[in-house]
């Protein structure tokens, strides 16, 4: 069936008002199951919406009345049931669940309490909107991570006393590319350290093309999945120079 035959499906379903079945069939009906969810998705969803405090337990047991319009997928070793409309398959929910956790892992690194804090002096706008966006908007996110490294490189060299060796020559108070200041993090020396290692320094490179691709090419957008391979090398890059604020 389709999801609107799902949907169509649910609301004809007899339930009680502003009771767990009319709950979740008010989700299911407003597309919030129309990709994967776990239990404790839904009983956050299910405060937000409807004021309503509800134990995670429970949700299996009421969800038995829309199996068939819902199944559930338990990704093996974890413990957690996640809720699809059943016109998606097994193997595309756990394609889009595995993708969700990798987000969840990098969230956690970019957003870990040390990092921000020593970020939050200069870069609370830029930490505020990327964690509104990322996970959800690629061209949003590749274009702040782009922003927030080449921010934080600037920052870098100027607090290191090497402010000069980023100016443009060829445009008076201009600055040199991003490509250009990257390698140059990974000569230059504080203290006989690198501003940025070199294995950071060239794994980092992917970042200004998507931030290019999300800011300057109208033809193509940057999709969530193509960020993950490179988070984790720009979250060990803005540790690096988080040393230097």
């Amino acid at each position: 069936m389709t999801v609107d035959e799902l949907k169509q499906r649910a609301a004809q379903l007899s339930v009680a008002r502003d009771t767990p079945y009319a709950w979740l069939e008010e989700l299911i009906c407003n597309g919030f199951l129309d990709v994967p969810v776990s239990s404790a998705e839904i009983v956050h969803a299910v405060a937000e919406r409807f004021g309503r405090r509800w134990e995670t337990s429970r949700v299996q047991v009421y969800m038995r009345k829309f199996l068939g319009i819902v199944h559930a997928v338990k990704p093996r070793g974890m413990r957690t049931n996640y809720w699809v409309l059943a016109s998606m398959s097994r193997s595309d929910a756990l394609r889009l669940i595995g993708k969700a956790h990798q987000v969840i892992e990098i969230e956690h690194s970019l957003f870990a309490n040390e990092l921000e804090v020593k970020m939050q002096r200069n870069f609370s706008q830029e930490l505020g909107e990327l964690r509104d966006v990322f996970g959800k908007h690629g061209n949003c996110s590749a274009f702040l991570l782009r922003k927030i490294l080449e921010k934080l490189l600037v920052i870098s060299f100027r607090k290191c006393g090497k402010g000069d060796l980023i100016e443009d020559v060829r445009k008076p108070g201009g600055l040199i590319g991003l490509t250009a200041m990257v390698d140059l993090a990974t000569r230059e020396r504080v203290n006989s350290v690198p501003i940025l290692t070199g294995k950071t320094g060239s794994e980092i490179r992917g970042i200004k093309f998507l931030g290019d691709t999300a800011a300057h090419n109208p033809m193509v957008n940057v999709d969530v999945a193509d960020l993950l391979p490179v988070m984790p090398f720009i979250v060990t890059a803005y540790k690096e120079l988080a040393l230097h604020l």
